[in-house]
């Protein structure tokens, strides 16, 4: 299974920053970011799936 979990993260600056990573099987496999639009992070961990592991996603997790 390939999941592909967004965290948000509020800095202590006052900014919001969406990190990604790619899990397979349970075991994360690459990460990502920051981004500022969490849409944006997931689109980035999309083609990273595609490209890497010529798969999409089972599941987007957004934490």
């Amino acid at each position: 299974m390939i999941e592909i979990i967004i965290e948000r993260w509020d800095s202590s600056a006052g900014r919001t920053e969406f990190l990604w990573s790619v899990w397979r099987d349970g075991k994360r496999v690459e990460m990502g970011g920051p981004h500022d639009d969490p849409a944006l992070g997931e689109a980035v961990a999309r083609r990273y799936c595609s490209a890497a592991l010529g798969a999409e996603p089972d599941r987007v997790s957004r934490l």
